[in-house]
């Protein structure tokens, strides 16, 4: 099938949202009423070190990772100012490693109670500085509003501090492993499907370049996603190379060498899990001429998701977009439309971070840094829930950005939360819950 003929960006910016200057202004649907209330949580806090040296003796619970063996078979062949991801709290004793069982994926239901819309995710930062028991309450109240998957960021360079010619392969056994697995299994035993992002590279595996550079050689990146896909077989049913690809604070990278390193990761994944599905990194915005380009340099049929992060600044998703930019939501009528040029309908497409950040305005603030106010915030949500189930049908997930407020970057970064840093419902996390709850 053809698509319409392509705009050309004129620009493709670092940052979410339409640049400063002369712009059509959209107006603001009347904000949405929503009633507070407060969800029931846990009101303990569990301490957290932050020292590596404590938590490589609390997490000897948890399955020995084996070292990196080649196998019989092997070829030896958010967001643009987010803050790099943190991990200084230690695992308790007793951290369960690969305790829990397997679940099957055949019994999971595929439409969220009467929604047969998106399957609504978050961005869970599970990996940051947090303690267990805000992990858990957290995971307890996502589940309990409608969030059916979570999207966790894992750092390569803190799984596998090390070159595989080291111990243990140079994977992170006593630290980083472990932390891994009881952050992922704490959602799994929420009934949460979890999606990976495998991103920000050891020093080892670049020539010490920084974690926004791509490995020298793909195949390391390769041998390492496909041991993670086998040790969270059953537990992880999608893997996310890299974030935002096409925005430098996050990827430093050509187009070409993305691609390369994407045709690597594809069969590694397979191979360790061949039920589980690769995404291609998420655009910073609907970046159709990156998707394009990615497509040109040989991308297709090494990924099973496309993704892009569809942020709108603090615009209401429903008027068409004013103009043929990539930033804007309604835009990812381009992106499909390059799937289509290049054959690849049959692909789904997943918004693996989308959010409008709750915050007041000043006149100095930029356009992409401006906020909306609460109700607002949950009137949007609820917008694109029903606009991407009506107009955009290949999109089957989407994921807000992000589960709750943070107090580590800027204004804007801080507020996307559904739930407050205090772990209070926003009204957003409220009208979610009563929106599925009636569908």
């Amino acid at each position: 099938m053809e698509g319409r003929s392509l705009p050309r960006m004129a620009l493709r910016r670092p940052r979410i949202g339409p640049p400063p200057g002369d712009r059509r202004l959209l107006a603001v649907v009347a904000g949405l009423v929503v009633a507070m209330a407060v969800l029931p949580g846990c009101q303990n806090e569990e301490p957290t070190s932050g020292d590596p040296a404590e938590a490589s003796q609390s997490a000897g619970g948890g399955r020995t990772f084996a070292p990196d063996r080649p196998r019989a078979d092997e070829d030896q062949s958010p967001r643009a100012n987010h803050p790099t991801l943190r991990t200084t709290d230690s695992p308790e004793p007793g951290s369960p490693g690969r305790s829990t069982p397997r679940p099957n994926r055949g019994d999971k239901p595929e439409a969220d109670g009467g929604w047969s819309g998106p399957r609504f995710g978050a961005v869970y930062h599970g990996m940051w500085d947090m303690s267990w028991s805000d992990r858990a309450e957290l995971l307890d109240k996502l589940a309990s509003i409608g969030v059916r998957w979570v999207r966790i960021g894992v750092q390569w360079s803190l799984v596998q501090p090390n070159p595989p010619s080291s111990a243990n392969g140079g994977w992170s056994v006593k630290w980083g492993v472990p932390k891994a697995d009881r952050v992922i299994d704490q959602a799994v035993e929420r009934g949460l499907q979890v999606s990976v992002t495998l991103l920000r590279t050891p020093d080892w595996a670049n020539g010490g370049r920084g974690p926004e550079y791509l490995p020298s050689d793909p195949s390391t990146y390769a041998r390492a996603i496909e041991r993670l896909a086998d040790r969270y077989q059953g537990r992880v049913d999608s893997w996310e190379i890299y974030n935002e690809t096409n925005n430098e604070n996050h990827l430093r990278a050509s187009v070409a060498d993305y691609v390369r390193l994407l045709c690597a990761a594809y069969p590694a994944v397979h191979r360790g899990d061949p039920s589980a599905k690769v995404v291609f990194g998420g655009t910073s915005g609907n970046d159709y001429e990156y998707i394009d380009a990615a497509y040109r340099n040989g991308a297709k049929g090494c990924f099973d998701v496309m993704a892009t992060h569809p942020y709108n600044s603090n615009l209401s998703p429903l008027p068409e977009a004013p103009s043929d930019h990539g930033w804007w939501f309604r835009n990812i009528d381009f992106v499909r439309d390059v799937m289509l040029q290049h054959g690849d309908g049959a692909t789904p497409v997943w918004f693996t971070e989308l959010g409008w950040s709750s915050h007041a305005n000043t006149a100095a603030m930029e356009s992409y840094e401006r906020g909306v106010t609460q109700s607002q915030q949950a009137q949007y949500a609820l917008q694109a829930l029903r606009i991407t189930k009506r107009d955009y049908p290949y999109v089957d997930r989407m994921a807000w950005y992000a589960a709750r407020d943070e107090t580590n970057s800027t204004l804007e970064n801080n507020n996307f939360g559904l739930f407050t840093l205090d772990l209070q419902p926003k009204p957003v996390a409220l009208a979610l819950r009563g929106f599925f709850a009636s569908h």
